[in-house]
């Protein structure tokens, strides 16, 4: 009786658990995902991101996000965040169309201007075919997460820039989007492979 109620309890925490972890993610199997729609500016309208690496690159983790209608020339910040031994880190890139698009990583601290600018770059691709952007970033400027290690708490935004953002504000609009759209939940974590 006791080996069973063991195996039970055994198969009740292996559902509970792997489903919340995801080894590898990709666009068929992303750890964040959206209610398309959920903004009505679908140049914010987030679709799902996934993190995953490259055997041939192990010193590097990709983040990709996927967006309803993508274009680099306009004013916004979309960015990926979560957390990694005790500590939080973010992936951003502002767009603009009167300045070069930079992609950073690292430590955010509180996302202002001064800290954003202050945040390491990275590497990254605007896809607009494809409508996603992806971010490729040093392992050392992020903690430097070993094989077997978990990120948690991934979330993703797609906010206007400013002076949009202003402007949308003073006309009561709300186009941000989040994912998940809930505060308080996160998508699903990421194990390091490499």
């Amino acid at each position: 009786m006791k080996k069973i109620i063991g195996i039970l309890v055994c198969m009740l925490l292996i559902t509970i658990i792997l489903p919340t972890t995801v080894i590898a993610g990709d666009e068929n199997d992303p750890e964040i995902v959206d209610n398309i729609g959920d903004t009505d500016l679908s140049l914010l309208d987030i679709e799902a991101a996934w993190f995953y690496e490259q055997a041939d690159e192990p010193d590097y983790l990709f983040i990709a996000l996927k967006i309803v209608l993508l274009k680099e020339n306009y004013n916004a910040v979309f960015s990926i965040r979560w957390s990694y031994d005790g500590k939080n880190y973010a992936a951003g890139v502002n767009t603009y169309n009167f300045k070069d698009t930079i992609f950073r990583c690292g430590l955010p601290k509180r996302g202002t201007y001064w800290q954003w600018n202050r945040m390491p770059k990275c590497e990254g691709i605007f896809d607009t075919g494809e409508r996603v952007i992806t971010w490729k970033i040093p392992k050392s400027s992020i903690g430097d997460p070993q094989p077997g290690d978990v990120l948690t708490n991934t979330k993703a935004n797609a906010v206007p820039g400013f002076p949009l953002s202003f402007l949308y504000f003073m006309m009561h609009l709300d186009y941000r989007d989040f994912a998940p759209d809930n505060y308080d939940e996160y998508g699903l974590n990421y194990i390091v492979q490499y």
